[in-house]
């Protein structure tokens, strides 16, 4: 990856072959020299070398590429999300963990920090709210749902509405600045875990929740590889 890119950039996973980063790496020198708001499809055609007909025909329209871009950036933040979700902690612990973990992702990024102080437009930030949810859907999610199913979130609003209203508190949480991890953990202690009123889960269906988890995380990595899971 391009040496100018900021410390703390998060690497790229597997799921991306060579080419990809590499144009990946020339959209984040275009948002490093413009700002996310600011980047047209004539900066990454500048960044990439790519023809404007070729991108195009190969990722679509600007807010597509930039999507992707977000994508990936967040790529390794997912990667980590997924070994929390089936760590050994407490069930209720690893939910505190991950949405922790989520609000942080601009102290993780330095240049996704700069953007939110610089503050964005409604159609970047719709761009980097997709991104989040994305990566929601693949990790904290399914933990969530399940809860919901086994009665541990004893919530009494539907999964959606209250997954959105997570979502809302991860994305206007992660645009502050806190001084330390405990911080964070206080403030989602205080206004966010009560919401979710989570019972601890029994040793058994911690174990059912976990054995779920991983059963999705493995039919999600044999579509990626084109290939059926095993019953």
């Amino acid at each position: 990856m391009n040496a100018s890119l900021a410390a703390g950039q998060s690497a790229p996973t597997s799921n991306f072959d060579a080419e990809e980063v590499a144009f990946i790496a020339s959209i984040q020198q275009a948002v490093e020299e413009r700002g996310l708001d600011n980047v047209t499809l004539d900066d990454i055609v500048r960044h990439s070398g790519i023809a404007r007909t070729t991108l195009y025909r190969r990722h679509g329209g600007r807010d597509s590429i930039m999507a992707a871009f977000l994508r990936q950036r967040l790529s390794a933040d997912i990667e980590e999300c997924r070994k929390l979700a089936i760590s050994p902690a407490p069930f209720v612990e690893r939910i505190e963990q991950l949405i922790v973990f989520a609000i942080l992702a601009a102290h993780r990024h330095a240049w996704l920090q700069r953007e939110l102080e610089r503050g964005l437009s409604d159609p970047s930030l719709d761009l980097l709210a997709s991104a989040m949810k994305d990566a929601s859907d693949q990790t904290l999610a399914p933990l969530l749902r399940q809860a919901k199913a086994d009665g541990i979130c004893r919530c009494p609003a539907p999964f959606e509405e209250l997954h959105r209203w997570l979502l809302v508190q991860i994305f206007e949480l992660s645009r502050r600045h806190f001084a330390t991890n405990d911080e964070a953990c206080r403030v989602v202690r205080t206004f966010v875990m009560p919401v979710l009123a989570l019972n601890a889960a029994s040793t058994e269906t911690d174990d059912k929740i976990d054995f779920i988890y991983r059963r999705l995380l493995e039919i999600e990595k044999a579509t990626r590889q084109g290939s059926q899971p095993c019953p």
